[in-house]
């Protein structure tokens, strides 16, 4: 059954919901149910009954889905041994007597990114890096900012990442059904420099940081911060629930170190037996890894690992430490909750053929150097009504290639402007599974985090949009890439001026 516009209704009225409330996991119920009603002949005890065992069941039974929550509940556990063990206040001490300021603090956030190229950094950066931006007075906020700004942009162009099988199969299917001869792990790489969201919301992390541009809501966040310590708003509802301060027990910076070298060790080991290194060799291992399970091992030998040491070393109460991983566990078990909900709407929103709607009434009779800069914000709307950026990728690559080939326009162009278009609407989306991951990572309100990163996402898209014109008329990667550096350039100077004035005249 085609429902035509009527499929936009579930996502947009979790969305509208969650945005006035603040309650995501009713918003997103609602919303799924809303849909599901739909699909039952408007029928509200169908759609209820639809909404438990046909939709939020399987989605908790997906192996893919089950394994990252299992995910999150290990890292909940890890993060609390951090805390109790009191390695994360001896890191962020050990630390910041180099990375001793704001800026400085914010730049290592940037950087350290890179280190875990091999799958979507989010959880993993934030919980690493949180002890030194809370030492150093960063808000919450900023730091999920920065997280999120660099998890899907850099996985979804590392070859060795998760991203990357996903998105050459896809390719490969319409190359196959095209019969067209290019290697897709060629276009792969070749649409990289044509993926400008990504590429500039990385590097717009970094001209935010050191330009010290702080808009809005995030000004606020940021100001309250440095001015009263507070991390987050009074009100804030945090993804981890921090009860009370961190015990002032006896710690070194091996409490950190040995947590985290067994997360290392956990990770890597176990990329490379299920990659068989043996017969794929490196690269191959990451491809062909489960990098899902070897996280979520990483995360319970440095568990294991923390509480040891801290049992050996100074002899905490082995009853205290247990105490606090299960605390740990129970303290991010609203996050489950949530990821099952944004799935679930992203499964409504799929079986209403909402990207196909999108996708049909917005892409017919297009100029050609108009597709690239179309296929972008069509993606960018799907994943902000869907939550997924992998979705996106599903519904719009099968589009672009086709279009692509059908108009002589590159491969690399259409693929990369669709890849873009995900991971930005996936940025803006309160229901975007990577986002709640990075505001669970940061131990940030969700809702405060979409508010805060949103104005920043915006004006990397509008510099993106420019870009991909400039690529729809040339088909060439350096005048699109420059093109957007100088708009955002030109913008981000703009808003600080703008800024600067607001905060001198409201000072004055």
């Amino acid at each position: 059954m085609e429902y035509g516009f009527l499929s936009l209704l579930p996502p947009l009225l979790a969305i509208i919901i969650a945005i006035l409330t603040k309650q995501t996991v009713a918003a997103l119920f609602l919303g799924v149910w809303f849909g599901a009603t739909v699909m039952n002949g408007w029928n509200p005890a169908s759609g209820f009954t639809y909404t438990v065992n046909e939709i939020m069941v399987p989605s908790i039974a997906d192996p893919w889905n089950a394994s990252l929550i299992l995910l999150v509940v290990f890292t909940g556990g890890f993060i609390n041994v951090l805390r109790t063990t009191g390695a994360g206040r001896a890191f962020g001490e050990f630390a910041t007597r180099k990375v001793n300021t704001r800026q400085k603090g914010q730049n290592f956030v940037w950087g350290s990114a890179f280190l875990f190229s091999y799958t979507e950094p989010v959880l993993i950066l934030g919980t690493v890096t949180r002890p030194i931006t809370d030492k150093l007075k960063i808000s919450r906020v900023k730091l999920a900012y920065i997280v999120d700004s660099m998890g899907s942009p850099v996985a979804s162009m590392s070859p060795i990442s998760v991203y990357a099988p996903f998105i050459t199969g896809l390719i490969a299917t319409q190359l196959a059904a095209l019969s067209l001869s290019e290697n897709p792990w060629s276009l792969f790489i070749q649409m990289i420099p044509f993926h400008l969201y990504g590429i500039f919301a990385i590097l717009g992390v970094l001209l935010v940081v050191n330009m010290k541009i702080d808009i809005g809501p995030m000004y606020k966040a940021e100001q309250r911060a440095i001015k009263t310590g507070k991390l987050y708003g009074e009100h804030d509802k945090l993804m981890i629930n921090e009860n009370g301060e961190e015990t002032n027990v006896d710690a070194d910076i091996f409490s950190f170190l040995i947590p985290l070298g067994l997360l290392f060790t956990g990770i890597f080991g176990v990329i490379f037996w299920t990659g068989d290194i043996a017969s794929n060799g490196l690269a191959g291992a990451f491809l062909n890894a489960d990098i899902i399970f070897a996280i979520t091992t990483g995360f319970f030998l440095g568990s294991l690992g923390g509480m040891l040491y801290a049992k050996l070393r100074y002899n905490q109460p082995l009853i205290d430490l247990l105490n606090g991983y299960v605390d740990g566990i129970m303290q991010v078990m609203i996050v489950p909750v949530i990821l099952v909900m944004a799935w679930s709407i992203g499964t409504v929103a799929t079986e209403m053929g909402l990207g196909e709607v999108i996708a049909h009434y917005a892409g017919s009779y297009l100029p050609a150097f108009l597709v690239p800069v179309i296929i972008f914000l069509l993606g960018g709307l799907i994943a902000f009504a869907s939550g997924s950026s992998w979705g996106v990728f599903s519904i719009m690559i099968p589009i672009a290639i086709p279009m692509g080939a059908a108009l002589d326009l590159e491969l690399a162009l259409v693929i990369g402007a669709a890849i873009s278009g995900g991971v930005f609407g996936d940025h803006c989306s309160p229901i975007s599974d990577t986002s709640i991951m990075s505001s669970t990572g940061s131990a940030a309100d969700h809702m405060e985090h979409i508010r805060t990163q949103l104005p920043y996402a915006i004006m990397i898209a509008l510099a993106a949009s420019t870009g991909f014109l400039m690529t729809g008329v040339t088909q060439n990667s350096i005048l699109g890439i420059v093109t957007t550096a100088v708009v955002l350039v030109a913008i981000l100077q703009f808003v600080k001026k703008r800024m600067q004035k607001k905060h001198a005249a409201f000072d004055g």
